[in-house]
């Protein structure tokens, strides 16, 4: 079961709460170049185990990856690792890829997918949904 499918299931009861999530979906995939936030997104859910690894796991070997991709990604393994430790040159390196709104709107993006992808997995677990 995908998380939408997750989300919807668990958040019948409460369809406000589940149109917010729909409406900070909806904006995360406006706001930001889809296919940058799809990459973020599927490493995401293969760092948090719902996905099985890909070519991703290796982002920074893949020469088919752009600078800007690659950095959005390490920012992304960082962020999910220890958000603490994100460092500054890897958030100056996003900045320096895609400029500073640009980067603002991916960061909102990433929580929104990352919030997302928890928040399913979390109910996948306590309630034995498939991935």
């Amino acid at each position: 079961m995908g998380t939408d499918a997750i989300l919807e299931a668990h958040l019948s009861s409460h369809p406000d709460v589940l149109e917010q999530l729909n409406l900070a979906r909806d904006a995360a995939w406006q706001s930001t170049d889809q296919r940058l936030l799809g990459l973020c997104e599927q490493r995401i859910r293969e760092i948090l185990g719902v996905a099985e690894p890909t070519q991703l796991a290796n982002w920074y070997a893949d020469s088919s990856l752009s600078s800007a991709e690659k950095a959005c990604l390490a920012f992304t393994e960082e962020y999910m690792i220890d958000v603490a430790n994100l460092t500054d040159d890897t958030a100056a390196k996003v900045r320096e890829q895609l400029g500073d709104q640009a980067m603002v709107d991916f960061v909102s993006s990433l929580l929104v997918v990352e919030q997302r992808q928890r928040i399913a997995l979390t109910w996948a677990t306590v309630f034995g949904d498939s991935k």
